[in-house]
């Protein structure tokens, strides 16, 4: 079958449809850039907002519409939330449930025997290369679900309790990816800080990454404050792992902390991204915020929004807060009107905003490393190690797909940031 994956949410979420594309692509069937060219669509949904639940309904019933002959395949949290509603959704053929998403080529060849290949072929091995339909970096789960109790997430009811991947399967992974060509891997999960392996935690696993692998660049996501691992600032001492740290903050009000259920307070985060600065420079560090959490004074709010102006984030990623069913905060009191989470998020937007900008201007002049990644008006386009997305400045032709290339960060602009590629580099061709 030609397949098109269609993925929603998370970088957990890309892990997985990446995973997928894997497989179907092992067994015999071709992965796809459009739905206008394909057999099968398969949708890895997600429910972690009242939003995301939205689109992918609507993403789901997407396809059949525009090809009544496509048959759509329906996974992931949106699943896991509401399965009569999705087992209901018009034009879906197949729902996978969440905790069989691993399995979910069997299951496509189950539903669908015709388009099975031969048993007799045996398993064909999992190629690990570049996806089409992807970029220049790929994402390995490396573990799922959560055992925390914060009043506003759906995850734990969805993706079940905390578990991880064994560390050889992981770096097993790790290295066919590399020797397939990818120039750099996330590693991801719900919140990677809470991975476990017998004795062995997050650094133990990043220090074998490092050693046992060629990974040219490895890239860390979705770390809890309260877990950090110091012993991770000692690997940045070579040039391989990422300078960027995705902390969740959610609010930075500590009243505000409390109703959430999330288990520190803003000394301790602002204490911990002094430590993180102190010992990695040019470091990225990216958040999460929510306004409008139940409850959330105008004084409450100003206090958030004074926290993320002073610790000044590379990235900010703020949402509305959106009522899940089952979670603690749905029926809070102090539920907030929809107008005064927009004006709010306008707000912490704008501070975001003035973050981003400034920790770009920080690097004007600095020497980093860009991988290429594909080519947009007329420019190769690409990510630093700490997370700047880059345009090449002159000398584009220099660049190539899937390259590491030193670059100096030269200028910032309303169009982006400019790198120019340095000459006489050691840019190699992934």
């Amino acid at each position: 079958m030609r397949v098109f994956l269609s993925n929603l949410g998370c970088k957990l979420n890309q892990a997985e449809l990446e995973a997928m594309a894997r497989r179907f692509t092992a067994v015999g069937h071709r992965v796809v850039s459009s739905l206008a060219e394909a057999d099968l669509h398969v949708v890895n949904s997600c429910t972690v907002t009242h939003a995301a639940a939205r689109d992918s309904r609507k993403i789901a019933r997407r396809g059949g519409r525009r090809n009544p002959r496509l048959r759509t395949v329906l996974t992931g949290c949106h699943v896991a939330a509401a399965p009569e509603e999705a087992a209901a959704l018009a034009g879906v053929d197949l729902v996978v449930p969440n905790q069989d998403k691993e399995r979910l080529v069997e299951h496509v060849h189950a539903a669908f025997p015709e388009a099975a290949p031969p048993t007799d072929e045996g398993p064909l091995p999992v190629p690990f290369v570049p996806l089409a339909f992807g970029n220049s970096r790929a994402l390995v789960k490396i573990e799922d679900g959560c055992d925390m109790s914060c009043a506003f997430c759906i995850i734990p009811q969805t993706r079940g309790r905390q578990r991880s991947r064994p560390s050889v399967e992981v770096v097993r992974e790790v290295a066919g990816l590399t020797d397939g060509g990818s120039a750099e891997v996330v590693v991801t999960g719900v919140q990677i800080s809470s991975y476990k392996d017998g004795d062995a935690g997050l650094f133990e696993l990043v220090t074998r990454l490092l050693g046992e692998t060629a990974v040219p660049r490895l890239r860390l996501t979705s770390i809890a404050p309260w877990e950090f691992d110091r012993r991770l600032l000692e690997l940045f001492a070579g040039n391989r792992l990422c300078r960027h740290f995705h902390l969740s903050l959610q609010s930075g009000c500590d009243a505000t902390l409390r109703r959430m259920r999330r288990p520190y307070d803003s000394e301790l985060f602002a204490g911990l991204v002094a430590e993180i600065r102190s010992a990695v420079p040019g470091v990225a560090l990216t958040t999460d915020v929510i306004v409008g959490f139940p409850g959330e004074s105008d004084a409450e709010f100003e206090a958030s929004l004074a926290f993320c102006g002073r610790i000044g984030f590379a990235r900010l990623h703020a949402f509305p807060f959106s009522a899940r069913p089952g979670t603690a905060a749905a029926t809070m009191p102090g539920q907030l009107p929809h107008q005064v989470k927009r004006e709010r998020m306008a707000a912490l937007l704008e501070v975001a905003r003035h973050g981003q900008r400034r920790f770009e201007r920080r690097q004007i002049g600095c020497r980093t490393e860009a991988l290429w990644e594909r080519r947009r008006n007329g420019r190769w386009q690409g990510t630093t190690d700490n997370y700047l997305h880059v345009a090449a400045a002159g000398g584009a032709r220099e660049a190539a797909p899937r390259t590491l290339q030193p670059v100096r960060i030269v200028a910032a602009t309303d169009d982006g940031l400019f790198a120019a590629p340095l000459a006489g580099s050691l840019a190699a061709a992934i």
